[in-house]
């Protein structure tokens, strides 16, 4: 089985291992919520996740990830 992209433990689908692919996950459903309330692309979104102190590291890992290999899926 292919390892996760980011830390390397057995991976579930997506390049991610169960942890990250849940912050992916949970990523996704802040950023549908996010976007009913304003103008915020998904590339914005990534950003203020990164910059923020209270992001979970699971959650920025996944975030850097997505935002440097330029993953526009939202």
């Amino acid at each position: 089985m292919a390892r996760c992209s980011l830390c390397q433990r057995e991976g579930v689908e997506g390049g991610y291992c169960s942890y990250h692919m849940t912050a992916y996950a949970n990523l996704v459903e802040a950023f549908e919520a996010w976007k009913k309330s304003g103008e915020l692309t998904w590339n914005g979104f990534l950003g203020a996740v990164i910059q923020a102190k209270e992001t979970g590291g699971w959650a920025k890992d996944v975030a850097r990830d997505l935002f440097s290999n330029g993953y526009a899926g939202k």
